[in-house]
């Protein structure tokens, strides 16, 4: 199947340099109700809180840590929708940003990205969203077995309210320790002294690190995954981005915004071509200085239409 990203101009370029995509925390999406349980549904948790959940090694005393167990995931959110209007505006810069084209194989979807599962399989998982009105879970929940804290969980990862209908999503999620590349948005002796302490030593704000062989590590060890977890839901405080890598093989098409500037995208196609390796470097043939498979969007004359032509 085909799925679609929409990035503002800054994203943009630094995807087309380096393909990876956010990682989003639930407080950092647009949408303030996302992967929020209701108060009801809270009370049929407490109902059968003598249970405990077990998740990726770790015990979850049932009503109380329900919410720090679904923070433990991060998102990544693809639209079926290649001509939407507001998501141009509203994600790509008023159109100053891309459209990057995915193909998806529907029956191992997570190989869009270049990661090594890190937990159990069932703990990946994607799907189209799911737009109502109501926001509670609308099953009984009888028991915190493996399988009905799966089915919570989904309904919750899965749901949005029918006003984002427009939007088509197509939503990943999986556990945050998936993550292998981090950026540093600011620059503060905070973040540098807290990063340090966790084994991170990436240069700040200018380059984009590798996470993974070190998140590989702290896994085995509870108090450093701790305080990775405190990195991650805290993300604004500590000026940093989670991302996670793209399977370059995946990417079919890039377009370009009718807004763009062509000519900064152009620059950031050929410095990607220049680090890549294998199939990332199709976008641009370096011998014969042409672009394969980049469009231009233009306005059609007439209609509420997008038209697209070959970037030269």
């Amino acid at each position: 199947m085909k799925l679609y990203k929409y990035l503002s101009a800054d994203a943009a370029t630094a995807f087309l340099t380096e393909p990876t995509l956010r990682l989003s925390q639930n407080n950092s999406q647009n949408d303030p109700f996302e992967v929020l349980p209701t108060g009801i549904d809270i009370n049929k948790i407490k109902d059968v809180s003598q249970e405990t959940i077990k998740i990726f090694g770790r015990e979850f005393n049932s009503h109380r840590d329900i919410n720090p167990y679904l923070d433990l995931y991060g998102y990544v959110s693809l639209s079926k929708n290649k001509e939407s209007m507001p998501m141009w505006g509203n994600y790509a810069t008023n159109s100053k940003g891309i459209l990057v084209e995915f193909e998806v194989d529907e029956e191992d979807p997570f190989s869009i990205f270049d990661i090594d599962k890190t937990n159990d399989i069932e703990a990946y998982l994607s799907d189209n969203v799911i737009y109502n009105r109501e926001r509670s879970y609308s099953k009984n929940i009888t028991t915190l077995s493996d399988e009905e804290v799966n089915n919570f969980s989904k309904h919750y990862f899965f749901s949005k309210h029918e006003s984002w209908k427009h939007e088509e999503e197509y939503r990943f999620a999986l556990p945050f320790t998936n993550c292998n590349k981090v950026i540093t948005l600011g620059n503060s002796d905070e973040t540098k002294n807290k990063l340090s302490s966790l084994g991170y030593k990436g240069d700040l704000r200018e380059k984009i690190n590798d996470l993974s062989y070190l998140l590989y590590l702290t896994g085995s060890c509870e108090s450093s995954l701790s305080e990775w977890n405190s990195v991650w839901r805290n993300y604004e405080a500590y000026q940093v981005m989670f991302l996670i890598k793209v399977n370059p093989s995946k990417i079919s098409k890039i377009y370009l915004g009718v807004n763009s500037d062509v000519k900064k995208m152009k620059e950031a196609i050929i410095e990607g071509t220049k680090l890549a390796t294998g199939n990332r470097g199709r976008f641009y043939n370096s011998f014969e200085q042409k672009f394969t498979d980049v469009y231009r969007c233009k306005l059609d004359s007439n209609l509420f239409k997008l038209k697209y032509e070959i970037l030269m």
